[in-house]
């Protein structure tokens, strides 16, 4: 049931806040870059003539707000949505790969449904991480993309599976063989507080050397 901007079912006794919006120039960009190259050039063309666009609200919390997340979403796209976007991160996907990533019991599934990795001009960094109430990470663009990227990924993991306690100047290696990291927690100077995209738990730095 919708009415006066929440979406609510009833049985549930459950409901969540539902923006509506118009035809939005920016989707298709965003869709694009979000999506990372896994969205189907169908499903993009779709975007790029979508007429509206829909918002859902849910606390910041993937892992306790999953189930909701699933019901909610279900809901829009049986009514005719295209794909799905999570403005906390910018990461966007087609409803099966959503649906695969949260019905899933693996928690690096979760993961990927919610954290996307960039690149600016000094580093590559993650977004997303508050979605689980944890920093992100950073490290410097010097190391090739292949290896960075598999770099954050296994610290992300890490820190959502073995939740440890880490400090400043603790170091973190893949392999007891492999390069070891110094780590740096940092306040997220990326992203202003307003920003659905900064961390307020802040950025783990893995420094060389």
């Amino acid at each position: 049931m919708f009415a006066a901007r929440i979406l609510a079912h009833p049985k549930g006794n459950d409901h969540v806040r539902l923006d509506f919006g118009e035809f939005d120039e920016r989707m298709l960009e965003a869709f694009k870059l979000g999506g990372q190259g896994k969205l189907t050039s169908l499903a993009l063309d779709a975007v790029a003539l979508h007429s509206s666009v829909v918002y859902l609200h849910f606390p910041l919390d993937i892992v306790s707000q999953k189930a909701r997340l699933l019901k909610f979403t279900e809901v829009l796209s049986k009514c005719g949505g295209i794909a799905v976007k999570l403005e906390a991160s910018g990461i966007a996907h087609e409803w099966k790969r959503w649906f695969d990533l949260l019905e899933s019991n693996n928690p690096f599934d979760t993961y990927c449904a919610s954290v996307v990795l960039v690149c600016d001009d000094r580093f590559y960094y993650s977004c997303g991480m508050h979605n689980f109430r944890l920093p992100d990470v950073q490290i410097s663009n010097s190391l090739d993309g292949e290896q960075a990227a598999d770099l954050m990924n296994h610290f992300n993991y890490w820190q959502i599976v073995e939740e440890p306690v880490l400090k400043s100047g603790h170091t973190f290696s893949l392999t007891a063989n492999s390069e070891h990291f110094r780590l740096a927690l940092l306040n997220d100077e990326r992203h202003s507080e307003d920003d659905l995209f900064h961390n307020p738990s802040g950025v783990w730095e893995l420094q060389r050397g």
